[in-house]
């Protein structure tokens, strides 16, 4: 922060405070995430408008929207400052070497739509103010090491479309309130420590499956449910796995 910090004090074209906030913010995620390190940084950090900085998407008023970084070596960990940035609806920073947690803020970013962190070294679990967010529609966290249960709220996101939560360490039941979710089309739940019944809630949202409801578009879902012993009973998955964690 102190490096952010600097960096913005010692830059002299930012007229107001949003805009300071911004570049200091922009700064901070840089450092946050070893950005020295990146396999591409070129951009970063120079004297050009933050919006110009690779990855970095903005409104035509030069706010920022997106923040894209995948696949660049970053590591550190997620500051929770960038829910600071009004407009973000989208934080893509998956196959990466990010550690620690997702910020427990992270409900503060009242705009995010897409949060594709996948393939990092995230622990913790899925911070309970993130249900707070309105309009998720891609939620993307599988390939960590994240923990707890799943949360019933999970329910609250009638937008949702993607869920990706595979290969990490999520245990107890999948909660029936998956089944309020009819514009979720993928969902992807094997690989955790996840046991029990597939709800039948879920299960009617997928097509051609008796008293579904052709609306509801639920194409890919997919457990640990492969015999013999199979930790999830599904008679509606697409994918049936075995964990062998």
């Amino acid at each position: 922060r102190a490096n952010a910090f600097n960096f913005s004090r010692d830059e002299r074209f930012c007229a107001n405070p949003p805009e300071m906030i911004q570049r200091y913010i922009s700064a901070l995620f840089y450092f946050s995430t070893k950005g020295d390190n990146w396999e591409k940084n070129i951009s970063w950090l120079s004297s050009r408008h933050e919006c110009e900085w690779k990855g970095i998407r903005c409104t035509r008023d030069l706010v920022i929207t997106s923040i894209g970084r995948d696949e660049n070596n970053l590591a550190g960990t997620i500051p929770s400052e960038l829910c600071d940035l009004p407009l973000l609806n989208t934080l893509d920073l998956d196959n990466n070497r990010i550690g620690g947690t997702i910020p427990r803020e992270i409900g503060r970013c009242r705009n995010l739509q897409t949060l594709d962190i996948d393939t990092n070294l995230i622990i913790g679990s899925i911070p309970e103010s993130i249900f707070d967010i309105p309009d998720m529609l891609v939620l993307d966290v599988d390939k960590n090491m994240l923990t707890g249960t799943l949360s019933n709220k999970f329910g609250n996101w009638g937008e949702l479309k993607f869920l990706s939560i595979y290969d990490n360490k999520f245990e107890g039941e999948i909660p029936g309130s998956l089944g309020k979710l009819k514009k979720l089309s993928l969902a992807y739940l094997d690989n955790n420590n996840l046991t029990g019944m597939m709800p039948n809630a879920i299960c009617k949202n997928m097509p051609g499956k008796e008293d579904s409801d052709s609306n509801r578009k639920l194409f890919d879902l997919s457990a640990d449910c492969k015999a013999p012993n199979p930790k999830v009973i599904c008679d509606c998955c697409t994918a049936c796995y075995k964990n062998l964690k």
